[in-house]
């Protein structure tokens, strides 16, 4: 077992083996804990650990779930009151009377009081922190364990009021004098977003654990830190931290493997080496350290890399590049958020994140700062896998307070996660905080909370005390990892932009060609998620009240009353056609049609743009409750259209349409993998009914790591009717077999000249064949039972069948039912 083992198993093996072993760490999650509130309603609730609140209330059918229909609002006033979890803990077996222990809670969240036997113990103030209780005396019996909770504004308010003066928070949709996230160390989304709902009661989201206490004195071990400085096939070379007195062993696969060591220098010899993934192999190294004095010992993994953020002069301004042992790559990914509203330390949930980036061809994901720390496991995953890794430190879209005390319960949180991550090399930047600097300079925030002279300058400095001294200091006394203080940065022509003037500016696609920045680390479109996840949730109509209340987007700033749902049909009104008035299907497809053009075309004008942008994050991968949103995967785990099209411009060998010049037809191929291609382009311009009125071809020499750009014509000899045509393009390999057919309307759907298409489909062992009479600019599949499509939203040309598997989620002997929509006039 990897964590301590429960007590009832201690007890069992203790009866099975008589004399039970001294155990140092025995796990309390275990145990039955219990839950109350002053109501006599809620008294002696169980409950589980790790865990919250809400969800305990849930199982126990004391409150509706907030994730179907309108339920948010029935259970709201759990945060306002206060709750108890209590668990009684016997002597650990092989425990003496009398022994000192200490309590360890890998998560409080978040103003908790500990008693032990009615004694207070200990007092918490930060969900995202370990917090270790002093020393207990531990009884004869056993004790009683309570974690008592305060309402989480209640406490917020008071150190606002201590505080004095307002801090911006721009989600929390409160009155200004009573936003109290700012100074709430706890899950920003808790207290509502513009996607997910306030909810912000308290639990325990870690493991909880008994230390037993040595007799003796022991001295504090500062573990050895390492980072890759040089990484060629040649040779490895490690800079190691605070190595004296610890001896070394190195390992990979289980077999040792030799090194030479000189000072703080440790050197390996023809190494494998870790690359992001596509790009190569992601081997690990095992280095084991033992103490010489004590004997204790500590393992990790490291994967031989090297990875920079370059940050040159070019003709666009300064590069903003991740650079992986010497390669420049382009980052294609998404933003993550918790995959789930209170499970947040879900290994299972983690895992599925990294599984359906990978799904995607992402190689990079970034870890938003309005969420929390993702465990170990999430990190391991992405080691295992090549997938690259931009943390954000738990800041999001609020200024922060000044006084001492928060800084220094910061400072220890920061430095406890760095520490923690320190050696994973999937770990690829530290960034200080999401939107918080350009909120402050550009929305409006002084007006808003009247802070201005001497109020003003005190935010400004308490912000330049977090983000330019306590979080920097952290990462540099602790690894060599780049921190970034701020995302978006506020140069226009350096760092990373949020281009959000296509959802929030109403802006053409074509804006993805020229948005600010170098680096493009949020931007998207809202959809609505799956049919079965809105009947999951009690919704079966577009009228219902429970899908109109999960609308959240509101741009008052546009027009009195202008929300999601406007800007949603004013996108898709020039993209795909605006839905049929109350027809929920229709909006499902069309809202999710919409969603993956512009993502696509996000996704390939940034890449194609020749150096110009180095990275390619869209907003988000995943949601954490049934909404609509700006996922490409619903909460329920469901791909919506736009996953589909991230995994189609994401490969690591593709070609693609760079679509902003105007002067020629140009296509540029990527090989983003290990080994060079050999093989070919072709490209044509075809009629709706398949005919092809212009083709070329070349032939491609890709090195590993390279791309490659073809003028394939002139424009104007191309375009000759724009509404009637589409280009079309086919990467083949040295054989001539078709590796990737992909298509491409010169101008919206919408703007488009689509014939009648009848699209017949035919059931195979393991899905479907579907055929179209023309050309289908999005084909979308449904099944009458909820499952994963191979493909979706996929283009179909005219007489090309095209092969779908589709796997239901469950075991089902009901026959399946496929339904398809397509953006062209019926027939």
């Amino acid at each position: 077992m990897t964590r301590a083992l429960g007590i009832g198993l201690w007890i069992a093996l203790a009866v099975a083996c008589g004399e039970p072993p001294q155990q140092q760490e025995v796990s309390l999650d275990h145990l039955e804990w219990v839950l109350s509130c002053d109501s006599s309603q809620f008294q002696q609730v169980p409950a589980h650990v790790p865990g919250h609140v809400l969800p305990a209330l849930v199982t126990a059918g004391l409150v509706p779930n907030p994730n179907l229909k309108t339920h948010e609002l029935d259970v709201q006033w759990v945060e306002h009151q206060t709750w108890t979890y209590r668990v009684h803990v016997p002597l650990p077996p092989g425990w003496e009377e009398g022994q000192r222990a200490r309590l360890a809670f890998d998560g409080l969240d978040t103003y908790a009081h500990v008693f032990v036997n009615g004694e207070e113990v200990m007092s918490t103030n930060n969900a995202f922190r370990r917090w270790v209780s002093p020393q207990i005396r531990i009884p004869a019996g056993g004790f009683l364990l309570e974690v008592l909770f305060d309402p989480v504004a209640q406490a917020g308010q008071v150190a606002l009021d201590r505080h004095g003066l307002a801090i911006p928070a721009g989600n929390e949709l409160k009155p200004v004098g009573s936003q109290t996230s700012p100074l709430t160390r706890k899950a920003g989304y808790q207290f509502g977003w513009d996607w997910g709902p306030r909810l912000a009661g308290p639990g325990i989201p870690g493991a909880v654990a008994l230390h037993l206490e040595s007799s003796k004195k022991e001295k504090h071990l500062v573990q050895p830190t390492c980072t890759v400085v040089v990484a060629t096939e040649q040779e490895a070379q490690v800079e190691v931290r605070s190595y004296e007195g610890w001896s070394l062993e190195v390992s990979k696969d289980g077999e040792f493997v030799d090194w030479s060591q000189d000072g703080s220098s440790i050197r390996i010899s023809e190494p494998e080496l870790w690359w992001p993934v596509q790009m190569g192999d992601h081997p690990l190294y095992s280095f084991r350290w033992t103490h010489k004095e004590t004997g204790k010992s500590f393992e990790h993994t490291l994967g031989i890399r090297t990875l920079d953020w370059e940050q040159i002069e070019d003709q666009w301004g300064t590069s903003f590049s991740p650079v992986v042992n010497g390669k420049r790559i382009f980052a294609r990914g998404a933003n993550v958020i918790p995959p789930d509203f209170h499970d947040v330390n879900s290994c299972d949930g983690w895992s599925s994140l990294v599984q359906n980036s990978l799904a995607a061809n992402m190689n990079m994901v970034r870890v938003w700062g309005g969420g929390v720390y993702p465990p170990d496991c999430f990190f391991d995953a992405c080691d295992r896998n090549g997938l690259l890794v931009w943390q954000d430190f738990m800041f999001a879209c609020s200024m922060v307070p000044d006084d001492d005390e928060f800084a220094s319960n910061v400072e220890k949180e920061a430095r406890e996660h760095v520490f923690r991550l320190r050696h994973h090399p999937s770990l690829a930047l530290w960034c200080g905080n999401n939107e918080v600097l350009r909120a402050w300079h550009q929305w409006g925030w002084q007006d808003l909370y009247n802070l201005h002279g001497a109020d003003s300058t005190r935010l400004a400095d308490a912000y330049d005390r977090i983000f330019h001294e306590v979080l920097p200091r952290a990462v540099s006394e602790t690894c060599e990892v780049y921190y970034h203080p701020t995302s978006p940065t506020l140069d226009s022509k350096s760092g990373d932009e949020h281009a959000w003037h296509i959802w929030f500016g109403l802006e053409n696609f074509d804006y993805y060609s020229r948005n600010s920045g170098r680096f493009v680390s949020e931007f998207g479109l809202q959809s609505l998620p799956d049919r079965h996840t809105l009947h999951e949730a009690g919704i079966t109509a577009f009228e219902d009240e429970a899908l109109q209340y999960r609308q959240r987007s509101k741009m008052e700033w546009l027009e009195p009353g202008f929300d999601g749902w406007d800007m949603m049909h004013h996108f898709m009104a020039k993209t795909t056609g605006a839905p049929e008035e109350g027809n929920l299907d229709d909006w499902i497809f069309r809202s999710q049609a919409t969603q993956a053009e512009g993502l696509r075309q996000a996704l390939e004008r940034h890449r194609t743009s020749r150096g110009r942008y180095a990275g390619s994050l869209y907003w988000s991968l995943n949601d954490i409750w049934p909404a609509v949103s700006w996922s490409t995967v619903d909460y329920a785990g469901r791909w919506k259209l736009g996953h589909y099209a991230a995994k189609r411009a994401n490969k690591a060998l593709t070609a693609q349409w760079q679509r902003e010049r105007q002067d020629s037809v140009i296509l540029v191929a990527f090989n983003d993998s290990p080994s060079p291609f050999q093989g070919s382009l072709v490209v044509e311009v075809c009629t709706m009914n398949g005919s092809v009125l212009n083709r070329e071809s070349t032939s491609l020499q890709l090195t590993a790591h390279s791309e490659f750009a073809w003028p394939a014509a002139a424009f104007e000899e191309w375009v000759e009717t724009p509404e009637a045509t589409y280009l079309a393009w086919s990467l083949l390999d040295g054989a001539g077999t078709v590796l990737e057919r992909s298509t491409a309307l010169w101008k919206a759907a919408v703007d488009s000249d689509l014939e009648p298409c009848h699209v017949e489909y035919e059931r195979h062992e393991h899905g479907w064949t579907v055929t179209a009479s023309s050309y289908s600019p999005v084909t979308y599949l449904t099944c009458s039972a909820p499952g994963h499509f191979s493909d979706n939203g996929m283009a179909l040309e005219a007489g090309k069948p095209v092969e779908v598997a589709f796997t239901p989620e469950s075991e089902t002997t009901d026959v399946l039912d496929l339904q398809v929509r397509a953006l062209n006039p019926s027939h």
